[in-house]
């Protein structure tokens, strides 16, 4: 199964609960006030829907996405289908200033807090570092991945993943950490 393949590499560097929750702030966070700079950039106008360069990259990504797994797809397509429509209202409502200062502020905090939660609660280096591409494309589809986990979903793909990093040598167990 290619999305427990794929998904086990991103597993590997995202095993401990706390900054698995950070995660699940700070990417969609990241996502955001990407989209929201993306937007600024008008490319054509298709029957009055401007086309930006955001409306390129998450259609790029989304079809992506459903290559992966339908169900997630579904779920991103919501979640960053809903992100997209923001950042497009707001590019019409910002300056460009506000919109520039928000992305860094966003990128900062939500990168800032990714680091974070690596190096302090998972005690290794972010995934980014051993595949850039996965880390910023694929990482969106992994956090609801791991939403759909924590809420009691696909088990039987949680459990093909775990399997996957169990046989790569990568499972690490964090029982432990809670137990204060």
């Amino acid at each position: 199964m290619r999305f427990a393949k794929e998904m086990a590499f991103y597993s590997a560097y995202h095993q401990e609960k706390r900054n698995v929750w950070i995660h699940v702030i700070g990417v969609p966070m990241i996502t955001f006030t990407l989209f929201l700079v993306l937007s600024r950039y008008s490319l054509t106008e298709l029957q009055g829907f401007h086309v930006t360069a955001a409306t390129v990259f998450v259609a790029a990504v989304l079809a992506y996405y459903f290559t992966l797994d339908f169900i997630f797809a579904i779920a991103a397509t919501l979640l960053f289908g809903s992100l997209y429509v923001l950042a497009q209202y707001l590019t019409s409502t910002l300056s460009s200033e506000v919109a520039w200062a928000v992305f860094g502020l966003g990128q900062l905090v939500g990168w800032g807090a990714q680091f974070y939660g690596h190096f302090i609660f998972e005690k290794s280096r972010p995934a980014l570092f051993d595949n850039l591409f996965q880390a910023l494309v694929s990482a969106p589809l992994f956090v609801i991945a791991d939403v759909f986990f924590e809420l009691g979903y696909r088990t039987d793909l949680k459990d093909a993943i775990e399997r996957e990093l169990k046989e790569r040598g990568k499972w690490k167990d964090f029982s432990h950490a809670h137990a204060k």
